[in-house]
């Protein structure tokens, strides 16, 4: 009986209204019963979990108990890496002299110096650290220059060279036809006009314009040497030769006929004056002299006839004398002719001294 009084009491104490229990709060599911009256709850169920619906777990709750890391962390045993300037040559490093002078046997970067490593060394114009050799450095570390072996900006081209026969001329300037430079195996010829000039070249460059060899007889002027050609090629007539300069050669002509008014120099009949300009034409001097000659009748070879029109020469009906005209080249003035054969039947048989002999002529120089 004593017993049961004191639980009644103690009944009494205990509050009736939403009581709760003080364990740690969690939430249920379970539950609960009323023990006749007597305001006591007993809770029965599990704990459900913050999945379940409707229900929000506190962050704040401080009855939940953190269990912390499962291990204990682990300590590395990688070695670090070597550092470029501490003195020490380590994994890629091709040295390491422990400083960052780049000018020195190693730069910076821990390599020995060398072009394309962005750095100036001693004997270096500039490096811009690439291998470019058409930009402001070439691959050699040296500034750009015309002759290099590179084209630059600025330059047409460059060889490498300085030949004036080429594809590129010196001042990297591309070879064309009109820059006056013979471009050896491409162009024939280039006087920088090319306007087939004689002696000069052809539009395009392929071909040389009028010249002495061509075989044809080129006359402009007969007072200008140049492009003047008196002969081009074969012998012009029987006794008479062309020299390589398309000039007459009369150094075989055998006679000069000279007697009275037929005179080639001073008074009439032949005389020095005579045979200086017969030296004029067979050497094809100007400043040729005769030093000593003979006089003799006239043959039926060819040679140098009576120089006077006025006087009449027939050979078959017509007058057999070439007018060559004028030959300055030589120092002669006056018209020269010339006949190929039969002077002595032409010249009515002449005297025995009407006729220089050329074999007999001395001329100096």
């Amino acid at each position: 009986m004593r017993r049961l009084g004191w639980m009644l009491a103690l009944a009494a104490c205990t509050p009736t209204d939403n009581m709760m229990t003080t364990a740690s709060p969690m939430s249920t599911t379970g539950s609960t019963t009323d023990d006749g009256g007597t305001g006591i709850q007993t809770v029965t169920g599990h704990p459900t979990s913050n999945t379940d619906s409707n229900i929000t777990a506190d962050p704040t709750d401080t009855g939940v108990t953190s269990q912390g890391p499962t291990s204990e962390p682990t300590t590395s045993t990688t070695e670090p890496v070597g550092e470029c300037g501490n003195g020490v040559q380590e994994g890629a490093e091709e040295c390491d002299d422990g400083n960052d002078d780049d000018l020195d046997s190693c730069t910076s970067l821990c390599r020995p110096p060398q072009c394309g490593d962005g750095i100036i060394h001693e004997g270096e114009d500039c490096d811009d650290g690439n291998d470019i050799s058409t930009d402001s450095c070439t691959e050699q570390c040296l500034l750009p220059v015309c002759g290099d072996g590179w084209a630059q900006p600025g330059e047409e081209c460059d060889d490498g060279n300085d030949s004036q026969v080429d594809g590129c001329l010196s001042g990297c300037v591309a070879a064309v036809c009109g820059d006056g430079q013979i471009w050896d195996g491409v162009e024939v010829c280039d006087d920088g006009f090319n306007d087939n000039d004689y002696n000069g070249c052809a539009p395009g460059c392929r071909d040389i314009g009028p010249h002495c060899g061509d075989g044809e007889v080129y006359k402009v002027d007969i007072n200008k040497p140049k492009g003047f050609e008196y002969c081009d090629g074969e012998a012009p007539y029987t006794g008479v030769g062309c020299t390589d300069k398309c000039v007459y050669d009369f150094s075989q002509v055998p006679q000069m006929y000279c007697a009275g008014t037929c005179s080639w120099g001073g008074a009439s009949g032949c005389d020095k004056a005579d045979a200086d300009v017969y030296c004029k034409l067979k050497t094809g001097n100007p400043l040729s002299t005769a030093t000593s000659f003979t006089l003799a009748a006239p043959t039926d070879a060819g040679g140098f006839p009576c120089s006077n029109l006025a006087v009449p020469i027939e050979l078959q009906g017509v007058d057999p004398r070439i007018d060559l005209g004028p030959l300055n080249d030589f120092g002669v003035s006056k018209t020269v002719y010339y006949q190929v054969t039969k002077i002595k039947t032409s010249h009515m048989g002449g005297n025995a001294s009407s006729t220089i002999v050329g074999a007999t002529l001395k001329c100096s120089p």
